[in-house]
């Protein structure tokens, strides 16, 4: 893993997500995919690739007497089985932690600033969503506006929202050259501040309302995308028949719905800092921000798997063990990423 942004987004999840699935290496790491054998595969498919643990979607010139009897035809011996779920604990509570990864040969910083946000069918999901797209997403993104347009610090800055089964999070992300690494952070934190100190303008909320209601039925134009939707719907619980008022639900949200979510949900400071690139040549910068202490971790040294992030530290608060447990990210049930949307 020499890839700075993905070594960022990484770090990021892990520090937001803990040691939940949410914040393990989707991919798992080179000690734990050694350690899955095959009886590990079988296991796991036999525990949860069951018709009772699965959602079909059809959709196409067929009539449901026709897709039922396809179904049937298929998935008729598929035999139910009762499926167990692991214990895990939630996601920790959103506190200031910063995390620098050295890498003395880059010439810019990944920066991320983020918190634990929300599940997917959260009754606030769309005002949130809304929220974020004015932060830094398409038709506002006031990141992007100061980073780029007025600073020239950075080619682009976004802020995204995502949304799982059991929670989410908001991430403020860009990348700018070291030595403009401290202001590039001071701004992108500001943001976030700004939000809860001013009220957005009509026209930022219309604009970022116009992208989504411009772009959504590109997500429906195929059969394809359609069975997508439907599937995403079921998996996180919501209805079906939100998709026909989509267009209806977002422009319900208004400047005051922003204002309330803002205040209510994020963070600025317990927001979860990740910093990678040449240490040397931006550490100097931080420590006039206000922003508290921070933790230095040499590239060579990252773990994931590790509460300091370090290799040889402690796994989960408890102290590592010889070799990664047969089949560790092998994880049952709906809590892994793979229905993220």
């Amino acid at each position: 893993m020499e890839n700075p942004e993905v070594i960022a987004t990484a770090v990021f999840e892990r520090l937001v997500y803990g040691f939940h699935p949410y914040g393990l290496p989707q991919n798992g790491t080179p000690e734990t995919l050694a350690s899955i054998t095959r009886d590990d595969l079988l296991a796991f498919h036999q525990r949860n690739f069951v018709p009772n643990n699965a959602i079909l979607a059809i959709v196409g010139d067929v009539t449901t007497e026709e897709a039922f009897e396809g179904v049937r035809k298929v998935f008729g011996d598929w035999q139910r089985r009762d499926v167990s779920r692991p214990a895990l604990a939630p996601p920790p509570e959103p506190a200031r932690r910063i995390i620098v990864v050295n890498k003395p040969d880059s010439v810019q910083t990944e920066v991320r600033a983020g918190q634990l946000g929300i599940r997917r069918n959260h009754s606030d999901y769309m005002a949130l969503n809304l929220t974020l797209r004015v932060l830094g997403g398409e038709g506002a993104n006031r990141l992007h506006q100061l980073l780029r347009t007025q600073r020239g610090l950075t080619y682009g800055a976004k802020a995204d929202m995502n949304t799982l089964l059991e929670s989410g999070d908001f991430e403020a992300s860009t990348n700018t050259r070291s030595e403009a690494t401290g202001e590039a952070l001071r701004l992108m934190v500001d943001e976030f501040w700004r939000l809860q100190r001013e009220r957005v303008s009509e026209r930022e909320v219309s604009d970022a309302k116009a992208y989504l209601t411009g772009s959504f039925p590109l997500t429906i134009e195929t059969p394809d995308a359609i069975a997508t939707q439907v599937l995403n719907a079921l998996f996180y619980g919501l209805p079906v028949g939100q998709l026909q008022s989509f267009r209806e639900r977002v422009n319900a949200v208004g400047p005051d719905d922003i204002e309330r979510v803002s205040r209510y949900y994020l963070r600025p400071d317990r927001l979860s800092i990740v910093l990678v690139g040449n240490a040397a040549a931006f550490i100097p910068q931080l420590k006039g921000l206000g922003f508290g202490t921070f933790e230095v971790v040499e590239m060579a040294d990252l773990d994931l798997l590790a509460a300091d992030f370090r290799k040889g530290g402690k796994v989960g608060g408890v102290g590592r063990s010889p070799r990664p447990r047969r089949g560790a990210w092998l994880l049952d049930g709906p809590a892994s990423k793979a229905g993220q949307d």
